[in-house]
């Protein structure tokens, strides 16, 4: 299994580093947990085609996280032909931001049907569900405001926070690999992590990635045995 982060910076791409995404490639085959705006030209940098991700986990409907939809799609319907299935999982309101933001950018493409089977699930905290061979669990990530909302997830045994002002209670257990947010040196706030906080206490996971940093945070982090602060397209291999 591979796990490379697209993109390791926030939402006001900190530093010069791409919306935080991740792409992970495993045994069956490829997947994103989030995909912003940068997330796109982060596949083609690494030289991998777009259309072999067979699933899309969004997180929250944040534009740093879902804002890179309509580019997927594009690119997809045009460039790729694509007719292999998509399977799509968010939070519930999902599949409507996202046809609204398709149509926001690309009005004309987004009245025609797409030439291939998009497959939507839409989770509330609490769910599980298999999807492209993959157990997915849904946490409450302390991020938004009802009745937005928010989503950890837990993949296999992979967990990703998303943005969260903590971490979900379960969402590490039996872990082997964590993807968490961390995007400033000081205190957790009410919405994200923070390394003075996340630092004092670290889940029990063999290995954590870092990213979704502010500049502060990607300068000051000096990481202990088994944290590794991320940039643009670093990967793992578990």
């Amino acid at each position: 299994m591979r796990v490379t982060a697209l993109g390791s910076g926030d939402a006001f791409c900190s530093s010069g580093r791409g919306h935080t995404a991740w792409l992970v490639d495993d045994a069956h085959g490829s997947f994103a947990v989030d995909f912003g705006a940068t997330a796109l030209l982060a596949l083609k940098r690494l030289g991998r085609a777009p259309e072999e991700i067979g699933a899309i986990h969004f997180t929250h409907l944040h534009g740093d996280h879902f804002g890179g939809w309509p580019f997927l799609l594009v690119d997809a319907v045009y460039r790729a032909q694509r007719r292999a299935p998509l399977v799509v999982s968010g939070p519930v309101g999902t599949g409507q931001r996202l046809q609204a933001l398709w149509a926001a950018c690309y009005a004309t493409a987004a009245q025609r049907p797409l030439p291939f089977p998009l497959l939507l699930r839409e989770l509330a905290a609490g769910d599980e569900a298999e999807l492209a061979g993959r157990r997915v669990r849904a946490f409450r990530a302390q991020h938004m405001s009802p009745p937005e909302v928010a989503l950890s997830l837990r993949i296999d045994k992979l967990a990703f926070t998303g943005d969260t002002g903590s971490i979900p209670s379960g969402l590490c257990e039996g872990a082997e690999l964590l993807c968490a947010e961390c995007t400033n040196l000081g205190d957790s706030t009410d919405e994200h992590l923070g390394w003075r906080t996340l630092g004092a206490r670290l889940p029990e996971v063999p290995r954590i990635l870092l990213a979704h940093l502010g500049s502060d945070a990607r300068a000051g982090i000096v990481p202990p045995a088994g944290v590794q602060v991320c940039d643009d397209l670093d990967s793992v291999e578990l």
